[in-house]
């Protein structure tokens, strides 16, 4: 099976991330994950979506309470990763046939991005998550991934669901 997924990453504590989420769900689903110091969503309907410029909006708004990250990938072959901070997207990384070819970063984080262009979508994610200190596990999951897992054998009870 070819997996897409789309997680999101803010570096705030998970009450401050669910008030802020509050409303902001668009009556779709919303896990969040505590993995301090981050606290990860995984948003159905932009997951969903898959619109890169939807993506962008949300992770500036939600940067506003602290550096966030997000990873997109689709199809296994393509990877767009955000990195924003204080409502403005600092870095951009797209690879693959269907979203292209960017890169965009500070100085400090440019040899990074260009080695993680060259590999393969989920290598790249796992790299760029090392490198923030978030948990490789938690940047390659998606809101589908999650869901599937609740079914199966439920979740931690620290993973909040909002509606």
């Amino acid at each position: 099976m070819v997996r897409s997924f789309l997680s999101l990453h803010v570096q705030a504590p998970l009450e401050a991330v669910a008030a802020w989420a509050e409303g902001r769900t668009g009556g779709t689903g919303v896990y969040l994950v505590p993995d301090p110091p981050w606290t990860s969503l995984y948003h159905e309907a932009l997951e969903a979506e898959e619109d890169p410029e939807a993506i962008r909006a949300f992770l500036r708004e939600l940067s506003r309470l602290g550096q966030a990250l997000a990873f997109l990938v689709l199809s296994e072959e393509d990877l767009l990763f955000l990195l924003a901070e204080g409502g403005e997207v600092r870095a951009e990384l797209r690879a693959g046939p269907e979203l292209g070819t960017a890169l965009r970063a500070p100085a400090d984080l440019a040899p990074l991005l260009t080695r993680a262009q060259a590999l393969p979508p989920e290598h790249a994610v796992r790299a760029l998550a090392a490198r923030f200190g978030l948990h490789p596990d938690h940047a390659l999951l998606g809101f589908a991934d999650l869901l599937e897992a609740e079914e199966e054998e439920g979740l931690p009870e620290e993973v909040v669901y909002l509606e």
